[in-house]
């Protein structure tokens, strides 16, 4: 193992408090693994992760919207307990006029499956 050496830096007011913004970055958010920093990609918020890919999506008859205000939201895989459940579509009402619906989806990542909720935009 190596002995770890002390540097001294002189640094401007401005940059010393970049290189503490990142040390703490650093430091919160990864581990030091034999003298290198190990910084694990984030994953985004409110992701499932696991090591099996999901099955196929269902095919699902889509019914008529109860109104034109109504939009379909399709049925999707989701994690539970160890296995995937299917939760299907449904019309859900539109926020606002121009909503459209951005459909969640399962993504490959670093980690293993991530599933992405839907949302409006």
């Amino acid at each position: 193992m190596q002995k770890a050496q002390e540097v001294t830096v002189s640094l401007s007011t401005s940059t010393s408090r970049w290189v503490l913004g990142l040390s703490a970055l650093v430091l919160f958010t990864g581990c030091v693994v034999r003298g290198r920093a190990v910084v694990p990609l984030p994953l985004p918020v409110g992701l499932v992760v696991t090591h099996r890919e999901p099955p196929p999506v269902r095919w699902e008859r889509v019914p008529p919207p109860p109104s034109l205000d109504h939009v379909w939201i399709p049925g999707h895989w989701v994690w539970d307990r160890g296995d995937y459940v299917w939760v299907p579509g449904h019309h859900a009402v539109r926020p606002h006029r121009r909503a459209v619906w951005e459909e969640g989806r399962w993504v490959r990542h670093e980690r293993g499956w991530c599933w992405s909720e839907g949302r409006w935009r």
